[in-house]
Order: structure tokens, then sequence, then C-alpha cells
């Protein structure tokens, strides 16, 4: 994809208008925002996503927990939703049908915008003998849930270093359950992946803060996972991001997206773009996770990610 230059994405972004659309009827009545587990981002972010779409248009939405990415594309493949967050390799794998989804691809969605970076938080039990990625092995380990975007990104932190679920105890958890798991000590180490800052991890802190800590990647494990993983990047979470973090932490991260049906309604598309953009301080004030989305930063993300794009959202940021 080709983007405009900041000067033209504005102007185009001008000449469609960002301000609240008239509320108008549209073919669809309800929209259906799958999600994932309640301990993440994706879960909050897409009930705040829902209400704002539901006081600005003239449809009422909802957000639905699910296992996570994977599951959201079987998802909007049934037609059980019509909008869904979907991290960015998820996305790539089954409109490509390769890796979870061969045989069984499903070119049948499209990005409506590129959303924020879901972070890779590594939870480690303190005394667990875990001082590095290496460490992990045969440790007690919450890899996420089958067919959550988590699972893939343990899959990926592991592999950076030549290990398998199969060189793990491996724990099939959704995020809440997995940094109960480590509060409790039934587990030693378990990964987060949720924007910042992730609720579950805020919590978590701040009751038991003393039985565990977050992971401070070294320089050559982030560049492993880099260099083994194309669709992660780096990412440092800022200093005083949770209670009693003093010093930042170096992680990796990826993109996660907004998808829809390849044949969701163009009028509806553009007014939800709409929408979102013209109202960033509203959701911000629903989730925080929303203080770190921008037209400027995600127009520029929109140009640079190989998925394919919904009509909607090419005319909107400005492509072609």
């Amino acid at each position: 994809m080709k983007l405009l230059g900041k000067i033209g994405l504005m102007a185009v972004l001008a000449a469609v208008g960002l301000t609240a659309p008239a509320k108008a009827a549209y073919d669809i009545k309800f929209l259906n925002i799958a999600t994932a587990t309640s301990g993440g981002t994706f879960y909050p972010a897409g009930l705040a996503l829902a209400k704002l779409i539901s006081d600005k248009l003239d449809i009422r939405a909802s957000a639905t927990s699910s296992a996570g990415s994977v599951e959201n594309v079987s998802l909007l493949r049934n037609g059980e939703a019509n909008m869904a967050f979907v991290q960015i390799d998820v996305a790539q794998d089954a409109i490509a049908g390769r890796k979870a989804f061969e045989g069984k691809g499903f070119d049948g969605m499209a990005m409506l915008t590129p959303m924020f970076s879901s972070v890779d938080h590594i939870l480690v039990a303190n005394g667990s003998g875990i001082n590095s990625l290496a460490d992990l092995k045969g440790k007690r380990l919450a890899a996420g849930r089958p067919g959550s975007g988590t699972l893939l990104s343990t899959q990926a932190v592991l592999a950076s270093v030549g290990l398998t679920l199969d060189d793990v105890n491996v724990e099939y958890l959704g995020q809440s359950e997995a940094v109960g798991a480590l509060q409790n000590g039934i587990i030693d180490a378990t990964l987060v992946s949720a924007g910042i800052p992730a609720t579950s991890v805020t919590e978590a802190v701040t009751v038991s803060g003393d039985k565990f800590h977050i992971y401070n990647m070294s320089d050559e494990e982030r560049q492993k996972v880099l260099e083994n993983i194309s669709w992660k990047i780096p990412f440092t979470v800022p200093a005083g991001t949770y209670p009693g973090q003093d010093e930042a932490i170096e992680t990796t991260a990826h993109m996660a997206l907004l998808m829809v049906p390849t044949d969701f309604p163009d009028d509806l598309a553009t007014d939800i773009l709409k929408a979102f953009y013209g109202n960033l301080d509203e959701l911000a004030g629903m989730h925080s996770i929303y203080k770190s989305v921008s037209l400027e930063k995600n127009g520029k993300a929109f140009s640079q990610l190989k998925v394919q794009a919904h009509p909607a959202a090419k005319a909107f940021f400005g492509a072609n």
C-alpha cells in the first residue's frame, strides 16, 4: 500500500471530515465485536469501541469475549462476529492459508484499521530460578488459551531460544487465570500479551508485587526474537507504567488490527472510522490503551502493514 504524505493524509481526512457522522440507516443493524479474554486489553478496548459506535451511529454494537485472535478469525468466517480484534500475524496467516490455517485459510476478511501495540509482558515468579529466557526450560509456564494470540507469542519467545512447548510444563490458561496462578505459586511464569498498562498486570502488581516481576529482555534476547519472528517489533515499557516499576522494561510487541468481512458495507466502515478517529479522547477516557492511538501513527502503520485492507479503509487513509 502507498500512503500519501502527512499533509496529503490530513487533506484527505479534512475532506471526508472527522466529526461524528450523521446517524443513518445501515444494511447491518447490529455489530458484534470479537475480542479476547477479560484479563487482557482486547475485551475492555472492545467494550469501549462498542459503546462509542452505539453512541455515535444508528446501530447497536456489543463486544464479545473469546479465546483471542485465532478464534476471532473463525467467528468472522462463521458470521458470529462482524468485527474482530486480530493480531497481525494471525491476520496474515489466515488470509494466506498458512501455518495454523493451512488448508483452512480465510481471505474473506480485511483490515479496517490498525489499532495499538500489544506488548509482551513476561511475568516471572521470584525465586523461580528464571534469569534468562533459556531458563524457562522445564519450568511451569502458562502459555495462553488454545486459539489465542498469546499462545502464538509465547511460542515465538520460546522459539527464539530454541525451545518449544514440549520443553516446558505447559498450562493453557487465559490471561486472568494465568496471572492468578502465578500469584498463588502454581506456575513459574506466564506471558501477558496486552496493551499498556495491562489491567491484569497492574492489579497483580498492586496486590502481589513481591511475588513476581516483569522480565526485562537483554539486548541479545530481544534481537533473537526479532530475527526469528518477522511480525514482532521492539518495545520499551516506560518506567512508572506499573506500580513500583522504577526502570524501563525492554521487550517485544506486535500490532493489533480491527478486521471486518470483505463485504462489510462501505458507508458503515467509513462512518466507524470517522467516529473512531474523531473521538479518540472519549475512547481514552473509557480505556487508557487509546491514549497510545493517533491518526498519524496508524496512518503510517496502515501504509506499511502487509495485510489486505477494506476499500473504505484505503479511501479513508488515502492509500492507493
